[in-house]
């Protein structure tokens, strides 16, 4: 059999499951651990395989499935992985998926158009959250069947119901009529969520007026109709979260918003007035007033400096000269002199400093503190031996 992967998984225990498709049909099959060589990798969904095996009854689910013993890849993509890439392609080319032309989703809208089938689990879920999130707000409900062969038309419709309801309000003056449509749908296979790949009802969602979140399967699920809509949430529950904000976060939003502001032309000011203050040193640096007024500082410092060194100086000169005073004062003949000695000169002039320089009879004068006497040598001795020189004839 030749079958495009729909969807491929392996268990823990190594089994692997696969589902087949064609243009008409579906077949679900499992190839076990034995016969998948160790280095085989799954099957992507999209590719193209050959499996050689046995139609058998899994009797749990009272279902038939096909094991296989042996898996050939061929390569390349199924017919119908081609003709969805085609379309992607094509609509992306008309700019049916650029975000200039998406419409922001509103903030805690007064109504809702809902688009899901009344018996499946989605509208439960999403009037647990509004209930829980948005009690105030308006859902409608506008029924389609979201899967099987007559979904895509059903999705067609619904979204032209929404839009004509939309209107026919607004022109009443209706304070709640809705202003954004929630398309949304469980998770599933990717035959369950083919009609969010349908062209038409791609080409709805973006001719709608009002803008569309699209809210089908689950996280990792992705349709075109993700790409089409204004905006995505991965999960139904998520779209209907998405639309009921938490209140008392929108109450303290303000708050919040002002509180940031003032924050930031505070930060805005202070970043401002360093700036200034940079710039005034900078400039008061580059000054040549400023700059002579340094070199008047500097100046006067020196010359303080000067003083204090020239007034040191003297004050050490003064000493030193006082000392050298008190020397020569202590070493000077007439400090002797003032002590009770006298200086004697011969005849020549010259100072008398031994016994041997004058003789009896020779003339002597002799200096005291107060004046001067005139003498003659009657005696001369040598000291130690005896007797002294005698003094006559004085001369005041």
């Amino acid at each position: 059999m030749v079958g495009e992967v729909q969807s491929s998984t392996r268990s823990s225990a190594g089994h692997e499951y696969l589902t087949l498709r064609d243009a008409d049909s579906t077949l679900e099959c499992v190839r076990f651990r034995g016969s998948i060589r160790p280095d085989e990798e799954v099957p992507p969904a999209g590719e193209v395989v050959l499996v050689v095996g046995r139609v058998d009854l899994y009797a749990p689910r009272s279902r038939y499935q096909m094991v296989v013993n042996a898996l050939f890849r061929p390569g390349g993509i199924g017919l119908l992985s081609k003709e969805l890439e085609a379309l992607k392609r094509r609509l992306q080319a008309e700019g049916l998926f650029d975000a200039a032309r998406k419409r922001p989703i509103p903030v805690a809208p007064q109504a809702i158009a809902l688009i899901t089938s009344r018996t499946g689990a989605v509208l439960h879920d999403v009037l647990r959250v509004l209930r829980h999130g948005a009690p105030q707000a308006r859902l409608v409900l506008i029924h389609s069947a979201v899967q099987g062969a007559t979904a895509p038309a059903e999705i067609v419709e619904a979204i032209g119901r929404a839009n004509d309801l939309a209107r026919s309000e607004a022109r009443t003056g209706r304070g709640d009529a809705p202003s954004v449509i929630l398309l949304a749908r469980g998770g599933g296979s990717s035959d369950d969520l083919a009609a969010f790949n349908n062209e038409a009802v791609l080409r709805a969602i973006a001719g709608s007026e009002l803008p569309v979140l699209s809210a089908v399967g689950h996280e990792s699920d992705a349709t075109l109709a993700d790409l089409v809509a204004d905006d995505r949430a991965g999960t139904p529950s998520i779209g209907a979260a998405r639309l009921a904000p938490n209140l008392d976060a929108l109450r303290r939003a303000p708050l919040e918003l002002a509180a940031r502001a003032r924050g930031a032309a505070v930060a805005s000011i202070a970043r401002a007035a360093a700036a200034f203050d940079g710039e005034r040193r900078a400039l008061e640096a580059a000054s040549p007033v400023a700059g002579l007024e340094r070199a008047q500082e500097r100046l006067a410092l020196v010359a303080d400096d000067l003083s204090r060194a020239v007034r040191g100086r003297l004050r050490l000169d003064d000493l030193q000269v006082e000392r050298a005073a008190t020397l020569l004062s202590a070493l000077s003949p007439f400090g002797v002199l003032a002590r009770g000695y006298a200086m004697v000169e011969g005849g020549d002039g010259r100072l008398v400093r031994s016994w041997r320089q004058v003789a009896v009879g020779g003339k002597i004068r002799v200096r005291l503190e107060d004046g001067e006497l005139g003498a003659e040598v009657t005696l001369v001795e040598r000291a130690g031996v005896g007797g002294a020189a005698v003094l006559t004839d004085v001369v005041p």
